[in-house]
């Protein structure tokens, strides 16, 4: 086998990067756009030692688990990537996917059955969509961007996401003046808009501007006047300064042009409702209605625990879901803004037992450490990259019980191994379909310390 070469091969599993995975003459060779029993043919692009990567030509025989896509251009976005399987075998896949992820290190009756996502259509509240503009034209073109390319899909329905977010987007390629900043034009405006929806159906908008203030030539005037009558869900509107060229999304400057300073999401499920005011800079999670399960099943498993540490804490999400019956809810969060937003949000939620500390999660726990304050359970949801050893071996120190949160089961399984390496068990671990037709897995582990 040499680079270029076409080759034909039965597909047998999804892997964690989407691509699906067969196997000629012995090395593996992962295909992406293929589902498990296709035989697909497929041309060499990339040959190691160990393993080969080819880009399909035809699917030969399609397997019985492919289905027709909700969307017509699943196949130029690069976004949901799966779409072509059906929702119930790809959960299975993204249970197996979970399990292999921990590399036999974690027995199999410690993986609790895959929880699907309640709604696979409407269910994703934010979109960020980059914005170019054609060559010769200069018409405004706003999607995403295809598979691993920077060429945008021109997008004008998107059956994940609010209904409202095709109208605005399409008002927007219409109505907006200004130009695009891409490749074709470095004089251009506009380079991202963000639009988030809560369950009221209220809409946050932002744009994202390619400079470090509003040039005094440019008159938004007659924009605005026709988003307010065209858009009256827009409870907050927001110009975002982003002058870098790398590939940033947002700057560090917003300027409030009309609206709320916030959006407000209510989050309700099994007899538990907390509201939650979300800034234009905030994480949120995109599926509120899975994210309220997770948050759940989380909370039974704090029952009886007096203290909580929630660290990563953002804007206060979890432990405010989890904080009705503990004595005292500690969160700990590097991001200045999301510390304010964690308070207000403490606050309309009525929780007095809470306390907020900003700073970097490493140095927060040796803090806590020093000065001997330990916690009946930590709960921890790190960015993908996980969290940082040296704060997982101190969280040991300071707790019996952790509830780890990831988006990223590679990382999840790494930290799960270096706590048992500090002397903790990993009881359990549940998947949670966050990001339907996608590759991507949000899980929870149980761990404690060993008695």
């Amino acid at each position: 086998m040499k680079n270029g070469d076409i080759i034909e091969l039965k597909i047998e599993k999804i892997v964690y990067s989407g691509a699906g995975l067969g196997f000629c003459d012995g090395l593996a060779v992962f295909v992406k756009k293929t589902a498990p029993e296709d035989v697909v043919q497929a041309r060499v692009m990339k040959l190691k030692k160990s393993y080969a990567e080819a880009r399909l030509i035809e699917v030969i025989t399609p397997s019985k688990h492919r289905a027709k896509p909700i969307c017509p251009l699943q196949n130029a976005c690069g976004s949901c990537n799966l779409q072509f399987i059906d929702y119930d075998f790809l959960i299975e896949q993204k249970e197996q996917m979970l399990i292999e992820a921990f590399r036999d290190n974690l027995a199999k009756e410690k993986f609790l059955p895959f929880e699907k996502s309640p709604k696979t259509e409407n269910f994703r509240k934010k979109a960020q969509y980059p914005i170019g503009e054609t060559k010769n034209s200069k018409r405004i073109l706003a999607g995403y961007y295809k598979e691993q390319t920077h060429e945008i899909t021109n997008i004008k329905f998107c059956p994940i996401q609010p209904p409202a977010f095709d109208k605005l987007i399409n008002f927007i390629r219409e109505n907006w003046e200004f130009g695009a900043w891409c490749k074709y034009n470095k004089n251009g405006l506009l380079r991202q808009v963000v639009a988030r929806a809560n369950s009221k159906n209220e809409i946050m908008l932002t744009l994202v501007l390619k400079c470090e203030t509003l040039p005094k030539k440019i008159d938004l005037s007659k924009f605005q006047e026709k988003l307010q009558k065209e858009f009256p869900e827009i409870v907050s509107f927001y110009l975002n300064f982003n002058p870098t060229e790398g590939n940033r999304i947002l700057g560090e400057k917003f300027e409030l042009i009309y609206g709320e300073k916030t959006l407000t999401e209510t989050l309700e499920y099994k007899n538990n409702k907390k509201e939650y005011k979300i800034g234009a800079e905030s994480f949120f999670q995109t599926n509120p209605a899975c994210a309220a399960r997770i948050f759940s099943y989380i909370k039974e498993h704090t029952e009886g625990d007096k203290t909580i540490l929630d660290a990563y804490g953002g804007v206060g999400a979890i432990g405010i879901w989890v904080s009705d019956e503990s004595k005292k809810i500690a969160l700990v969060e590097e991001n200045k803004d999301a510390v304010q937003m964690a308070k207000e949000n403490f606050k309309i939620n009525n929780i007095k037992n809470y306390e907020v500390y900003e700073g970097d999660a490493k140095v927060q726990l040796n803090n806590f450490y020093i000065k001997k304050k330990t916690f009946d359970c930590a709960i921890i949801d790190p960015p993908r990259k996980g969290s940082d050893k040296g704060a997982l071996e101190i969280l040991t120190k300071i707790t019996d019980k952790i509830i780890y949160m990831s988006c990223n089961p590679e990382t999840l399984a790494r930290d799960v191994k270096i706590l048992e390496e500090k002397g903790f068990e990993c009881e359990s671990v549940k998947g949670f379909d966050m990001f339907p037709w996608t590759h991507h897995i949000e899980a929870v582990a149980i761990i404690r310390k060993k008695k």
